[in-house]
């Protein structure tokens, strides 16, 4: 249980909420106020995006075919169960994503009922969370053979490459900020003296 929580997403949520507390501080109430405005919102966006991955076996695939819209047009979404190997089970949609740039969704949907038939571990790396309230389900992005990958796919590289740039350029700017706001404030008041 303890690992869920120090989690990259946890970390990064904690370090934005220290970062508005350090503010406050320093009384910098406007910028503590805009840091955790801009920052827990861009937290959600990331943590939705973010890659996660487990390793366990795949116990059934499904086909179910959506109510017409009002054209009269219906899909087929795919869903992969699996059970990890903490025995928690996941459900999971497979549908193409542009954000991950998977246009394979047929090929990951056919290694998914190759695994459940051959009952072998494999690792599945999805996007998304899931809520029963709306019917959201993760969506898959990739699916292997069980072992290291996938820290060394691409996406996972170039995803975390641009969390790195994207997080430190959000608490540089905010460290900037109050630096230029205190230099004013000095200067303001050396001018008043």
């Amino acid at each position: 249980m303890l690992e869920a929580w120090l989690s990259v997403g946890y970390i990064v949520l904690l370090a934005i909420v220290v970062l508005a507390y350090v503010l406050w501080r320093k009384e910098s109430h406007i910028l503590a106020i805009a840091a955790l405005a801009v920052g827990v919102p861009l937290w959600f966006g990331w943590e939705y995006a973010r890659p996660t991955w487990t390793t366990g076996v795949v116990t059934g695939t499904e086909v179910r075919r959506s109510d017409p819209d009002a054209q009269g047009k219906t899909t087929d979404d795919q869903y992969i169960y699996m059970r990890n190997r903490a025995d928690r089970g996941l459900e999971l949609n497979n549908e193409d994503s542009w954000w991950w740039l998977k246009r394979n969704s047929e090929r990951a949907f056919n290694d998914a009922k190759t695994a459940q038939s051959r009952n072998t571990e494999m690792t599945l790396m999805w996007n998304g969370w899931r809520s029963t309230l709306f019917s959201w389900y993760p969506n898959l992005i990739s699916i292997g053979q069980a072992g290291s990958w996938p820290w060394w796919s691409w996406r996972t590289i170039i995803f975390y490459a641009g969390s790195l740039a994207l997080w430190l350029g959000y608490f540089y700017a905010f460290i900037r900020l109050r630096a230029a706001t205190a230099s004013r404030g000095d200067a303001d008041s050396s001018k008043q003296s």
